[in-house]
């Protein structure tokens, strides 16, 4: 008999110790505020939808529509939407911008408002409510926008000047066309790196859409769009310096402020909640910047996807449907267009509501 079994407190069986790694440790975390997040919309599916549609999706949607009005009525004058083109552009984005500025705020703040009130919250939850909510917080609330609004701008125009000078121009997405797999996949290339950076929202993100559509259609150089063969050699160094600054000015705007509208709920002296999402966003930084990442790649995967297969159901459901029914035999720019405009509104709406709610319940994950 071996002496270890015939003394066993003295000579004791190894144990096995599990030490969690750190990658168990944030995507355990990571699904646990995404089914949190899933949660929140299955206890208020009416609720969510109804905001998501009328604040986030309603200024896209009436942005289209003027825009195909105006481009309709320049057909009929005129016969041609060229010369109408830019004007109804820019004036979609200034509807837009006058609209979203105020229905995001409160949206943005009715749907987090809703997101952190607890399984057992004594308030009803209700839209009602959470709009009630917000317009108790409005300064501190659009205060917040206008911060992290004007970072996230001042580093998407150095971003933006980087890539126009390296010939790959992401803001001209020009038309996909149905059948040209090479269009379809640099169309689906440009989509996705557009929808990488953080949003600054309205009425920031409109009057950059407006910039970029304007430069465009007056300078010659950006047709070129986004295509590597085309990629400049000689680069300014101080170019190349500004991009990557920028870019890091986004990922840590982002990562720093993202939360800021939970912490203006939750923190009982309306002009600390600075404060508090530095300390919580800084604490875990790391921590929020995975999780951050992970559903924004996850989100710009699902719009390309949904951005791609709208053009493509556009040409069967919208384009040749109207050819018949008006009896014509020119392509209804005007309807596609407002047609897909609504379309990419929509898709917008519901996922910037998944993000609301999804950074409400990281915020009450990590402020504990």
């Amino acid at each position: 008999m071996d002496t270890r079994d015939a003394l066993p407190a003295i000579y004791p069986h190894p144990r096995t110790i599990v030490v969690p790694g750190v990658g168990d440790c944030w995507q355990r975390g990571f699904f646990q505020v995404l089914l949190s997040t899933v949660g929140i919309f299955a206890q208020h599916p009416l609720t969510i939808i109804v905001c998501a549609f009328v604040c986030f999706a309603g200024a896209g949607i009436a942005g289209s529509l003027v825009y195909g009005v105006m481009i309709g009525d320049a057909v009929i004058r005129t016969g041609s939407h060229t010369m109408t083109t830019m004007r109804a552009y820019n004036t979609q984005m200034l509807v837009q911008a006058l609209i979203g500025t105020f229905t995001f705020l409160l949206g943005r703040g009715a749907l987090t408002w809703i997101a952190m009130q607890g399984p057992g919250s004594d308030q009803s939850v209700t839209l009602r409510a959470g709009l009630s909510a917000t317009l108790r917080a409005w300064r501190p609330l659009a205060l917040s926008t206008a911060l992290y609004g004007l970072l996230i701008t001042i580093g998407l125009l150095g971003l933006s000047a980087m890539l126009r000078e390296l010939r790959l121009d992401v803001s001209n997405t020009r038309s996909i066309r149905i059948g040209d797999l090479g269009n379809i996949l640099n169309w689906t290339a440009i989509r996705a790196i557009g929808f990488l950076p953080p949003d600054p929202g309205p009425p920031f993100s409109d009057w950059l859409a407006s910039v970029r559509y304007n430069l465009s259609r007056s300078m010659v150089g950006s047709y070129l769009g986004f295509d590597l063969s085309t990629v400049s050699r000689g680069v300014m160094p101080g170019t190349v310096a500004l991009g990557l600054a920028s870019i890091a000015l986004l990922i840590v705007t982002d990562a720093l402020l993202c939360m800021r509208t939970a912490a203006i709920f939750s923190t009982p002296v309306r002009g600390t909640w600075l404060n508090e999402v530095l300390r919580v966003s800084g604490t875990h930084f790391t921590r929020v910047l995975i999780w951050r990442w992970s559903l924004r790649l996850a989100f710009v995967a699902f719009a390309v996807a949904a951005f791609v297969l709208a053009p493509a159901l556009q040409q069967v459901l919208v384009v040749g449907p109207a050819r018949q029914m008006f009896g014509v035999g020119y392509w209804p720019y005007h309807i596609a267009q407002s047609a897909n405009g609504v379309g990419i509104a929509l898709i917008n709406g519901a996922l910037i509501a998944a993000g609301v709610i999804f950074e409400a319940r990281m915020y009450r994950a990590l402020a504990r």
